[in-house]
């Protein structure tokens, strides 16, 4: 290493320095990022837990992702604290890897140095990327481990017998399958692919290559079966996160292209289908042609490119087609029903695309148009941060900021009641005042793990015949009609309020208030059946139930403020 080091002084230097300014863009971002957001909640709730039997157990049973990162957070956190900015440090440091990564594995696999370095500064300046390197989640950490397992894939089925690329395999390709859900997608992918090459050009390696994967494939058991559990527990679930949350329109497939080449960074805060239809609908605005049709553009130039000029080079055909086959076949899952296209969910392709299509602008042979369409695609995507008004370096999400001040200033006592209609389990880091009445419309209806909560609303009968196949008929009724659920109102006040005695408040916290607002309207819509069966129906259900609630509360005991937040919270204080 040293003396590579020591050979290579230039390029090690320029390499740092490219790490160095996507470092400094990623601290610039960590440090506007605002505050933690559902599911960075849950990944502190899962890694908070005591011991490393207990992450594993608690992620066994009420969620469906795999175990390192969370395992790694753990004990970051013992080492260094909670706090939301140290929490965040862990994915800057694992992502910014990311960077001298793509670098050596773009210049050992194409022999181009400009293309390493280029390609190494756009995924240093790519908003995916950056976004990822300041969230506390996994999918960052698991860029770096996807292009370490592309190169090592790459290398290993070139030259089976050589130990140092099957271990380095086996290490990025367990540590990735341990990291990311999707990996087993993205490693069957490769299987596929290798298996076709060792068939066609080295038959007498078919042996070990076969043995390589067996002995991934039992190192992945434990995952596996982990894995299969979630399925089967979601599949039990009541509401389809496909179906009842997130909807797919095809202009989405534009929004992922956006993703991979330009810098626009509106599709990470919302996942919204209603972006990719505005944005198609006005794509000849000025604003779109710079900062989307320019860099989407120039990236299927360098598609086209690089296909034409490495579509007989091996290390390409490794390198890519993997990650190509992989959106083909999460397309067709969303097309068929079975899954959601949110974007953080296409981590390994977008990555590999960016790459690819940087060093098919490289290897253009008009040297003048070369460097013309790389400067005009760096500028673009650099200028977008100065005059975007969000960004993937200013996103400045507010989740519970605002929220938390006005619950602090809540006076609330040990003796008072505490309700949080949903994300209850993980607001528990910044909500731990009162006495807890354990209630989640998010785990019993989407995750399906607690049963007795669809019970708590609608009653035992009832509850046994709801599943996912029926849940849209048995549920419509209540959703268009203002009558509140009378087994909820009774079980609240049987269980809860009529125990309370003089004085007690109830406080309930919501995040449901944008979606309680537009709840007639909603209910006007679903009138109509086809549109209630086009539509998701997760929000405005969580929205009736809280509005149940209040009905309920106000029924024994007294409304005696309430205060709104911001768009997402509110908090309803009732006294006895």
């Amino acid at each position: 290493m040293l003396n590579y080091i020591k050979v290579h002084k230039s390029e090690t230097f320029f390499v740092f320095l490219i790490t160095i300014f996507a470092l400094v863009l990623r601290l610039v971002a960590l440090h506007n990022f605002g505050d933690l957001w559902v599911d960075e909640l849950f990944s502190f709730y899962f890694a908070n837990k005591k011991s490393l039997l207990e992450i594993l157990a608690s992620l066994f049973c009420e969620d469906f992702h795999v175990p390192l990162y969370f395992v790694l957070l753990h004990y970051w956190i013992k080492i260094f604290g909670q706090s939301d900015f140290t929490l965040r440090v862990l994915g800057c440091i694992l992502t910014t890897c990311s960077i001298p990564v793509c670098f050596y594995v773009v210049k050992n696999l194409f022999g181009n140095k400009t293309c390493a370095y280029l390609s190494a500064l756009f995924l240093a300046i790519q908003a995916f990327n950056i976004h990822y390197s300041t969230e506390v989640r996994f999918y960052g950490m698991s860029i770096t481990l996807i292009l370490l397992s592309s190169y090592f894939f790459a290398k290993l089925v070139q030259n089976i017998l050589h130990i140092r690329y099957a271990i380095g395999y086996l290490l990025s390709s367990i540590l990735l399958l341990y990291t990311y859900n999707f990996s087993f997608m993205f490693v069957f992918c490769q299987f596929i692919i290798g298996l076709v090459y060792i068939l066609l050009k080295k038959k007498e390696s078919l042996f070990k290559f076969i043995k390589i994967y067996l002995i991934i494939a039992f190192l992945y058991i434990p995952v596996l079966i982990y894995i299969l559990h979630n399925i089967f527990m979601y599949k039990n679930a009541i509401l389809s996160f496909y179906r009842d949350v997130i909807g797919f329109e095809i202009s989405l497939i534009f929004t992922y292209f956006l993703t991979c080449f330009s810098n626009i960074f509106d599709q990470f805060i919302t996942n919204d289908i209603m972006l990719s239809r505005y944005m198609l609908k006005n794509i000849f605005n000025l604003y779109l042609v710079a900062f989307a049709v320019i860099p989407i553009s120039i990236g299927f130039v360098g598609l086209i490119n690089v296909v034409v000029k490495k579509i007989k080079d091996t290390n390409f055909i490794l390198f890519s087609v993997p990650s190509i086959i992989l959106i083909l076949i999460q397309l067709v899952l969303v097309l068929s029903h079975q899954l959601a296209l949110t974007f953080r969910y296409t981590v390994a392709t977008t990555t590999v695309l960016l790459i690819i299509s940087v060093c098919g602008v490289c290897l253009l042979k008009n040297k003048f148009l070369r460097v013309f369409l790389i400067s005009l695609w760096l500028f673009v995507n650099c200028t977008y941060y100065f005059v975007a008004p969000h960004s993937a370096l200013n996103r400045q999400l507010v989740y519970t900021k605002l929220f938390l001040k006005e619950y602090n200033n809540t006076d609330i006592k040990s003796s008072d009641y505490v309700m949080i209609s949903r994300f209850g389990k993980v607001l528990t880091k910044y909500v731990n005042k009162g006495i807890r009445i354990d209630f989640d419309t998010y785990d019993a209806f989407l995750l399906g793990i607690r049963p007795y909560d669809i019970e708590f609303i609608f009653g035992k009968n009832f509850a046994d015949k709801l599943n996912r196949k029926n849940a849209k008929t048995y549920l419509y009724e209540y959703l268009i009609t203002d009558y509140p659920s009378a087994v909820l109102v009774n079980n609240l006040h049987n269980k809860c309020f009529s125990q309370m005695k003089k004085g007690q408040k109830f406080i309930l916290i919501t995040d449901e208030t944008s979606y309680m607002e537009t709840l007639p309207e909603i209910q006007a819509m679903f009138k109509n059946i086809d549109s209630y069966r086009r539509s998701a129906i997760y929000y405005p259900l969580a929205a009736r139930i809280v509005e149940d609630i209040i009905f309920a509360a106000g029924q024994d005991l007294k409304l005696i403020n309430v205060k709104r937040t911001d768009i997402f919270f509110s908090i309803f204080v009732f006294e006895k």
